[in-house]
């Protein structure tokens, strides 16, 4: 013979009921904050020929002076694709926000970029060349703090390497300290690209004015006014 089973009361199913589509509210809420789109951010390099002064086609041959980037050297908490922002003496990272590429990629691309764009008679490459180039440019950079506060500052130093085993390796060094806005990913990678131009221009301004090796081409320094 069947038992029949009690009745549920309506008045102990509601609270159970309640509490369940609580936690289906809560699940789907987390859902969507988790959902939110990853942003991409780049250095600004592929937006550097459409800048440049000319557009005309520049023909490379044997004797085009050549100047090779090796990349940038930068400390390992910063050499990623996350976005940092220094906050005191702490180190946040950017939850919805990521670089393109590592940062020392993003930003040996940028300063090659610029240096191709503001000498478009020599050839300025980032990538290995089979035959030694005219000049190799090592760069190092020790701090790259985008702050917070907004005071963001650049240490680097760089060696510029002549193609001539026996001519002298110049060697620089600066600070960079400048203010911006750092309430955003977006604000943080204006800023990060504010500081590697000023760099770029920097490193233009301490090349050697010299005869290239192995042509007749006289290469004269850029002066800023």
């Amino acid at each position: 013979m069947k038992t029949r089973q009690p009745a549920v009361s309506l008045s102990r199913l509601y609270p159970a009921l309640r509490a369940s589509g609580g936690l289906l509210l809560s699940a789907a809420m987390l859902s969507a904050c988790s959902s939110a789109p990853v942003r991409f951010y780049t250095l600004g390099a592929p937006a550097v020929a459409v800048g440049a002064e000319s557009t005309a086609t520049q023909p490379i041959t044997d004797s085009t002076p050549v100047i090779e980037v090796e990349r940038a050297r930068m400390p390992d908490y910063l050499d990623s694709q996350d976005i940092m922002v220094r906050n005191g003496h702490e180190i946040e990272r950017s939850g919805l926000g990521r670089w393109a590429s590592r940062l020392s990629v993003g930003a040996t691309d940028l300063i090659t970029a610029r240096l191709a764009q503001k000498w478009p008679n020599l050839f300025v490459t980032d990538q290995s060349q089979p035959d030694r180039p005219t000049w190799r440019l090592q760069l190092n950079i020790s701090r790259l703090d985008v702050s917070r506060d907004g005071k963001s500052a650049l240490n680097a130093d760089w060696a510029i390497i002549p193609e001539d085993s026996h001519a002298s390796i110049l060697r620089n060094r600066t600070t960079i300290v400048m203010d911006g806005n750092t309430g955003s990913n977006a604000n943080i990678a204006k800023v990060t690209e504010s500081l590697l131009n000023e760099l770029s221009d920097r490193i233009e301004a301490s090349w050697p004015s010299t005869t290239a090796p192995q042509t007749a081409m006289t290469f004269h320094r850029h002066t800023k006014g």
